[in-house]
C-alpha cells in the first residue's frame, strides 16, 4: 500500500528537542505507518527520508496537472493531520484514493476546531473517513453530524520500547545528579508533565503541594509564567523526549489533569502508563478509555459555557483524597502500574498503524463497489389548492420500475412529495449526501426538522438503489 501524507517531513532532532505534542504525534506516526506501507510526504526533491519513507515533489500547478500526477502516482490513500477544508476540497478533486483526516479534538478554541470539522464533513465522498483520536472526540462530533459511519476512532500511541518501566531508586538517583536536589531520594514524587497552565490543571496540582507539605510536587514542562508555589513543589523545565521516560520513572504517581475543550487523547496518560506509573486523571476527553482500570478518575464540574476553552472545575481536595490513597500503599501502586504497562502496549504506535492500514483496506473496498445510480427523476411544478392559489409543488417519477437492476424496483409515473422532499432527492443525484446534509440544514428551519427529512430521502434512496 501506498499513502500521500500532505504534510512536509520533520527533522527527528528538532521533533524530539521541541517536544511538541502536535509535531511527535505526527512524527511518530509517519514512523509507525512505514513499517506496514510506503509513505509519501510533499518535498522540493525526490528524496528518500528511512525505510519506506520517501520526499516526492507534487505537481499541483493546474487542476489537469494535478489530476495527471496522482494517476501516475495511483496512491491508495490520502492522510491528512488536520481538517482543512481547502486542502480536502482540492484533493477530493484531484485524486480518487481514499482520504482519512485525523481529528485531534472535538471542540476548542471556541467552537474553531468544530467548524473546520463540519466543513470537512460536508465535503467527504462516500469512501472517505474521519478519524477521531478518541472514542470521546468520536462521540462529541456525533452528537452534531448525520451519518456517524464516517467516524473511525484511533487512538494516538506509544513507543512502548522507549517508555519502559525502569529502577524508581536510579532513575531518582540521575535526577539529584542533574538538579542536585537531595528531597527526590526523601520525599515521596508526584508529577505533572506537560504545559504548566490552568487548563492543564496546574491549579489544583499546586493546591495539592499546600495540602500534601511532605511531598514532592514535580512539574515537567514548560512553563509559562512565574507562579507563587510551595517549597514542595520544583519546576524542571521542560525536557527532550528521549529524557521523558527517565522523568516518568522517578515518579510514584502521575496526574494528567487537563479540563481543556481541545483535548483528546493525552499522550502524558499513556507514556505514564507505559512506563508502568499509576495515573490519577480527569475522567474528561480521552484519558478514560486510555487509562481504564489503570488507576484513579476524577470527576469534573462542567461549565456551561468554556471560558478561555477551559470546560470545568477540578477540586483539589478530592484529586489529593485519590493521590494520598496510592501514596499510602506501595501494593496498590505496585499493582496498577503493571496492570498500566500491559494495558499500554495496546496503544503502541504499531497498533495505531496497523488500525489505519485496515481502515484504508475497507475505504478502497467501498470505493471500489458497483454504484447504483437513484433511478428517479424529480420534477418541480406548479398547482393550486382549491381556492385557486398557487403552491409549488415537486413529483417524483421513475420510469424504469422492475428493469432497473438485479430486483424489483418499485416503480411509479408520479409520487408527490414536499418540495423540500423533492430538492432532497434531487440533490441525491448530483451531490456527495453529505453536501445534501448541509444544504437541508440551511432549507429547514432547525437541524431536528433537516435531520428527518434527510433520513427520510436517503432511506428513501437507498430502498431505490439496494442491490
Amino acid at each position: 500500500m501506498e499513502l500521500y501524507v500532505p504534510h512536509p517531513y520533520c527533522d527527528p532532532e528538532k521533533v524530539v528537542q521541541s517536544n511538541s505534542g502536535a509535531s511527535l504525534s505526527g512524527f511518530n506516526h509517519v514512523q509507525a505507518l512505514s513499517k506496514y506501507c510506503e509513505v509519501y510526504m510533499p518535498a522540493s526533491d525526490a528524496v528518500d527520508y528511512g525505510p519506506n519513507l520517501h520526499g516526492i515533489r507534487p505537481a499541483f500547478e493546474t487542476i489537469d496537472v494535478s489530476r495527471q500526477w496522482f494517476a501516475r502516482q495511483d496512491f491508495d490513500g490520502v492522510l491528512m493531520f488536520e481538517p482543512r477544508a481547502d486542502d480536502l476540497a482540492f484533493f477530493r478533486h484531484v485524486c480518487p484514493a481514499p482520504i482519512v483526516i485525523r481529528l485531534s479534538c472535538s471542540f476548542g478554541r471556541n467552537r474553531d476546531f468544530m467548524d473546520k470539522v463540519l466543513q470537512c464533513y460536508s465535503l467527504l465522498r462516500p469512501y472517505d473517513a474521519l478519524s477521531p483520536k478518541s472514542a470521546y472526540t468520536a462521540d462529541e462530533v456525533g452528537k452534531i453530524v448525520f451519518d456517524r459511519s464516517y467516524l473511525h476512532a484511533i487512538t494516538n500511541g506509544v513507543d512502548a520500547e522507549v517508555f519502559v518501566p525502569m529502577d524508581k531508586l536510579q532513575a531518582r538517583k540521575e535526577i539529584v545528579d542533574k538538579t542536585g536536589d537531595q528531597r527526590f531520594l526523601e520525599m515521596p514524587v508526584v508529577g505533572f508533565c506537560g504545559r504548566f497552565e490552568p487548563g492543564k490543571g496546574a491549579y489544583p496540582f499546586l493546591r495539592m503541594a499546600d495540602l500534601n507539605p511532605n511531598v514532592l510536587f514535580a512539574v515537567i514542562g514548560k512553563q509559562f509564567a512565574p507562579v507563587t508555589h510551595a517549597p514542595n513543589v520544583i519546576f524542571l523545565g521542560a525536557q527532550p523526549y528521549t529524557d521523558m521516560p527517565l522523568y516518568y520513572n522517578m515518579l510514584d504517581v502521575l496526574c494528567a489533569l487537563s479540563v481543556y475543550s481541545y483535548e483528546s487523547c493525552p499522550s502524558t496518560v499513556i507514556e505514564g502508563m507505559a512506563c508502568g506509573l499509576p495515573v490519577v486523571a480527569t475522567n474528561f476527553a480521552g484519558a478514560p478509555e486510555l487509562l481504564g482500570s489503570c488507576g484513579r478518575l476524577i470527576e469534573i464540574e462542567r461549565f456551561e459555557d468554556e471560558p478561555l476553552n477551559v470546560t470545568g472545575y477540578i477540586a483539589p481536595e478530592v484529586i489529593s483524597d485519590a493521590v494520598r490513597d496510592l501514596l499510602n500503599s506501595k501494593t496498590e501502586r505496585e499493582k496498577l502500574g503493571e496492570r498500566a504497562r500491559k494495558r499500554a502496549l495496546n496503544f503502541s504506535w504499531d497498533c495505531m498503524a496497523q488500525q489505519h492500514m485496515t481502515l484504508f483496506e475497507n475505504l478502497r473496498i467501498k470505493r471500489d463497489a458497483p454504484a447504483c445510480p437513484i433511478p428517479i427523476t424529480v420534477s418541480f411544478t406548479q398547482g393550486c389548492d382549491a381556492s385557486g392559489v398557487p403552491k409549488s409543488m415537486s413529483k417524483g417519477f421513475n420510469y424504469l420500475g422492475s428493469v432497473q437492476g438485479p430486483l424489483p424496483r418499485i416503480s411509479f409515473l408520479g409520487q408527490d412529495m414536499s418540495l423540500i422532499e423533492g430538492l432532497g432527492l434531487h440533490l441525491m443525484q448530483y451531490l456527495h449526501p453529505n453536501e445534501v446534509e448541509a444544504a437541508l440544514l440551511g432549507l429547514c428551519s432547525d437541524r431536528d426538522t433537516a435531520y428527518k427529512m434527510l433520513r427520510k430521502v436517503r432511506h428513501f434512496s437507498d430502498m431505490l438503489t439496494a442491490p
